[in-house]
């Protein structure tokens, strides 16, 4: 008996010493150290997409380094390795203890070098380091130059088609039943898609727009006209809430902030009247939008409502009331690049006795006076509105000769001439929003 426990143990010894010999696993007494490190990655430690960065390994060790060859590999495949100027993918060995690697999507990367031993296959260190991927301000990962976005209005199989307006390509993307495309990011990267399949309860939703990435913001009753601020960090909506101590009236809207990273969200406005149609200034500094405040008779009964174009500080503070709007409706407005004035598009009413006649205007944000009308006749169509062309040009849907065959997107130039047709569907096309490269 114990002659057959000495040898099995002596057997099991045996096997453990070849099974250590054969393994990859380095004897720690012969590993040194490896040192990763970029001279070409930005010191805030990030690569700039579809840029290339260096990447070197350097060794300290017992093993001399000419007998070592370098194992990469990319974690989360957002790079390439490139050899000799050609892709190795996220995985590949060089003799060499460098290796170039370019950013393919924005995100974080991490890269991995092992040094091994080229005859036993050892490993002698390794590090790790990890660099953000990003994107330049005003570059997109789907759009090369400006874009125009228009929808359909089919609600059970809806769509949303891009036009290039310089390169004249078509893009058309499907959306889920009752969801439409709010707004895009300054960097073109990323949609606001609004769910309105429960009208008691909206839904919105950041989709990424390669369709890499799609994740719920918020829901609530009666979020409304989602837009991104200029910097991307920030939506703002318009969101009912109630105020009981208006007895005549308790409901109203306010102007959220929400931070897209966070979640928090902030109201900005408390003005206790319907506040819509936000659009923040391309400085930042201000809130455009729509100040409704409805009136009353002696005995609570509805009359009607006091209607401002407006404008507010983007942190929050009162008021500043530019315009009065009487004797119809106003359009949501939009900001010229420089942030001096503001468009906006009056729809009359049947019995107009006020200042407006149909059209589209333009407002001095601060040197104050009566709006100027740029375009528009009676019984013509202009709606949604948008400068574009580094606001040399407004775009708007409609049909600007009161003729309804000709209902389509449409330009004119900055001071309301040189009518141009954008799309020809005729029908059926309704402009979301215009993206342009910063």
């Amino acid at each position: 008996m114990k002659t057959l426990f000495y040898f099995l143990a002596g057997l099991l010894l045996f096997t453990f010493i070849l099974t250590g010999c054969d393994s990859p696993v380095s004897d720690p007494g012969e590993q040194g150290t490896v040192r990763l490190s970029s001279p070409t990655i930005e010191p805030d430690g990030s690569l700039s997409l579809n840029a290339t960065a260096r990447f070197d390994a350097r060794y300290t060790g017992k093993t001399d380094s000419s007998s070592l060859i370098y194992e990469w590999s990319l974690q989360e495949t957002r790079a390439t390795l490139i050899v000799d100027g050609q892709d190795k993918g996220a995985q590949t060995q060089t003799s060499t203890p460098y290796i170039f690697v370019r950013g393919d999507k924005a995100g974080e990367e991490t890269i991995r070098v092992k040094a091994l031993n080229n005859k036993s296959g050892k490993s002698q260190g390794e590090d790790v380091l990890s660099f953000e991927i990003t994107t330049s301000p005003g570059t997109s990962n789907c759009f090369d130059g400006p874009t125009l976005f228009y929808r359909d209005n089919n609600w059970e199989d809806p769509s949303v088609i891009a036009i290039g307006l310089e390169s004249n390509t078509k893009k058309i993307s499907e959306l889920p039943p009752n969801n439409w495309l709010m707004d895009i990011s300054p960097d073109g990267n990323w949609f606001i898609r609004q769910d309105f399949t429960d009208r008691a309860n909206n839904v919105l939703w950041l989709d990424a727009c390669d369709g890499s990435e799609s994740r719920k913001l918020v829901e609530g009753l009666h979020i409304e006209e989602p837009v991104f601020g200029p910097n991307g960090k920030y939506i703002y909506y318009s969101k009912l809430i109630d105020y009981p101590q208006q007895p005549e009236d308790p409901r109203a809207h306010e102007l959220v902030r929400l931070d897209i990273e966070t979640g928090e969200k902030v109201f900005i406005s408390e003005f206790g009247v319907f506040s819509l149609s936000p659009r923040v200034s391309p400085d930042g500094k201000w809130i455009a939008f729509e100040h409704k405040k409805a009136t009353f008779d002696d005995n609570g009964g509805y009359t009607g409502n006091i209607v401002h174009l407006a404008v507010m500080p983007s942190e929050g503070g009162p008021a500043r009331f530019l315009t009065q709007i009487t004797g119809g409706e106003m359009g949501r407005p939009d900001w010229s690049p420089d942030s001096k004035n503001l468009i906006f598009y009056f729809k009359s009413d049947t019995e107009n006795d006020g200042p407006f006649r149909e059209g589209i205007y333009r407002i001095d944000v601060n040197g104050g006076g009566d709006p100027f009308f740029l375009f528009g006749e009676e019984g013509s169509y202009q709606h949604n509105i948008a400068y574009y062309a580094n606001g040399s040009r407004i775009a708007f849907e409609g049909h600007p000769n009161a003729n309804d065959t000709q209902f389509d997107i449409w330009s004119i130039d900055a001071n309301g001439n040189d009518l141009q047709r954008l799309t020809d569907e005729r029908y059926n096309v309704f402009l979301q929003f215009i993206w342009e490269p910063r």
